[in-house]
């Protein structure tokens, strides 16, 4: 996603010429009311004109006394708490947010009355990260002396500073008329084509779909385990039950850099890719031409449908520690035992693929960047194991996977400068002697845009891991490499776990000097680290009060 449009550092008296013509600057300040507002007197979203009778600096911020000018009744004074001063006598535009908050925007000058004040800044208390803001671009020039960069002037169409005017600078020229959809990302603007917006809206409706429904792979491989021994079963389903299992690695395949790599490969979140990468060999191999077809030309080869090619690619899945086929994964296995259990089951129409919902559900907020994921708790689904219980916990093992596939892409995007960055984030299923467990792993790497006076540019890299072993509890481990600098973070909520990892830091110095590394900061920290943050461009920040 390459956002196009940024707020402005252009001076704004650049985009009009005259002086009765040039817009006043304003900026939005959130009022925090001593008292509720009564809705007799100001209704959350209207709006009234405003005069500062008093200022005082009152613990830090500044309490004011507001006279309210209201069309056809007389004027009311309230006492509202501002973040900054509002000298005596300045005249505002408030709007009420609800019955304890105001919006105020400065009155530009009398002389330019007619003219809407223009935001140059975000209050993040109005403007929240997410806030999806609609503007009518009204003016768009070029600037002078610098190529593809346009000023352009858009109007508020709705939100709490609706009519102000937003003054942004553009790498693409964009008529007047034109309608800007834009998130508010830590007081920033960030701009996408339609095409993006329908993309983002399909992501976050995924995420919203699979997040509820999804549960650890732990459970289900136990229950798997112990269904796979029984006799009798079909010859299809336990071959498929068995596939899913050789794709859990141990920590011997973990141990090397080879294994983890595989493990990656064959998670599941590549399958889609790998599918594509079968057709497009299928497509440029032993392909005859069709008739009528050029000779330089490749024939379209459509795989067959999905119910067909799954078995197939379960079949070709390897154990860890041999090279997999494209499509022979993770995912592939559990579509496959997820179809092969559904046609050896009884139809039973009333019968939900959902897990019981869990108790955490309702507080959850659907976002990009959500990791580690909440563990569910599924275990009315494994205390009686069944084919129908191991259905169910399949499905949520699919809604698993394909939340962490909708979270990689998400927040995979690309700048307006040409600098990216991509996340992978995935479960790896471990074994580990007769119990299974899982490893959630986030990868990101920051690439800077090109630079014409260096040949190759290094990534920035972090890697986020997250456990929660039984003799250890929840232990997340950030660790971050640049330029051969590798630094580390280990963060435990057991005292004992954090002792432990304490006292195991400098031989794990020792062994990353052994592997050619600079070694940074190694730190340990008692609770949960804090979330990812998101890679946002310095200069698209605008200033916030």
């Amino acid at each position: 996603m390459t956002p196009d449009i940024k707020l402005s550092s252009i001076p704004l008296n650049s985009l009009r010429t005259g002086p009765s013509s040039a817009p006043a600057t304003a900026a939005a300040v959130s009022l925090e009311l001593l008292r509720p507002i009564a809705a007799a007197t100001l209704a959350p979203g209207e709006s009234a004109s405003a005069e500062v009778l008093q200022n005082r600096p009152r613990d830090g911020q500044f309490e004011l006394l507001l006279r309210l000018a209201r069309a056809n009744a007389a004027p009311v004074e309230v006492s509202v708490r501002s973040p900054q001063p509002l000298p005596a006598g300045s005249e505002l535009r408030v709007q009420a947010l609800s019955p304890v908050r105001l919006l105020a925007v400065l009155a530009p000058p009398a002389e330019s009355g007619t003219v809407p004040p223009t935001l140059t800044r975000l209050d993040p208390q109005l403007f929240p990260n997410g806030t999806l803001l609609q503007a009518r671009v009204m003016e768009s020039q070029p600037v002078a002396g610098e190529q593809n960069r346009f000023a352009l002037l858009a109007r508020l169409l709705q939100g709490p500073a609706a009519g102000a005017l937003l003054s942004l600078d553009s790498s693409r020229p964009q008529p007047p008329g034109t309608l800007l959809t834009a998130a508010v990302e830590n007081g920033a603007l960030r701009l996408s084509s339609a095409s993006e917006q329908v993309r983002q809206l399909d992501l976050l409706q995924g995420m919203r779909m699979t997040l509820p429904d999804q549960a650890p792979a732990t459970p289900m491989l136990r229950t798997l385990e112990r269904l796979a021994s029984l006799p009798d079963l079909p010859p299809l389903l336990q071959a498929s039950m068995q596939q899913v299992l050789k794709h859990v690695a141990t920590p011997e395949h973990l141990a090397t850099p080879a294994g983890v790599a595989q493990a990656i490969r064959q998670s599941g979140i590549f399958l889609e890719a790998s599918l594509q990468q079968l057709q497009q060999a299928l497509s440029t191999g032993n392909a005859v031409p069709s008739q009528g077809t050029a000779e330089n030309t490749p024939a379209t080869v459509n795989l067959p449908p999905l119910t067909r090619l799954l078995p197939l690619l379960a079949s070709l899945a390897t154990p860890p520690g041999t090279e997999p086929l494209p499509g022979a994964d993770f995912k592939a296995s559990v579509l496959n035992l997820l179809i092969t259990l559904q046609q050896h089951l009884p139809a039973d129409p009333g019968r939900s693929l959902a897990p019981p919902p869990g108790p955490w559900q309702p507080s959850l907020q659907v976002r990009p960047g959500l990791f580690p994921l909440p563990t569910r708790a599924v275990q009315a689904l494994t205390e009686n194991a069944d084919l129908g219980g191991l259905l169910r916990l399949t499905a949520a093992l699919l809604s698993r996977i394909q939340h962490h596939q909708f979270q990689s892409l998400g927040q995979t995007q690309t700048f307006a400068d040409g600098s990216t960055q991509t996340v992978w984030q995935l479960d790896l299923p471990l074994r580990d002697g007769q119990q299974f467990t899982q490893v959630q792993l986030r990868i990101q790497r920051e690439q800077q845009a090109p630079d014409r006076r260096q040949s190759e540019q290094t990534p920035q890299w972090e890697i986020r891991l997250a456990f929660n072993l039984d003799h250890l509890g929840p232990l997340q481990v950030v660790a971050r490499l640049y330029k051969g600098r590798v630094s580390s973070e280990f963060w435990a909520e057991q005292a004992s776990t954090l002792r432990l990892v304490n006292s195991q830091l400098e031989q794990l110095r020792d062994r990353l000097l052994t592997r050619g590394l600079e070694v940074g900061e190694l730190s340990c920290h008692r609770g949960s680290p804090p979330q990812p943050q998101q890679a946002v461009q310095q200069r698209w920040i605008d200033e916030v009060t």
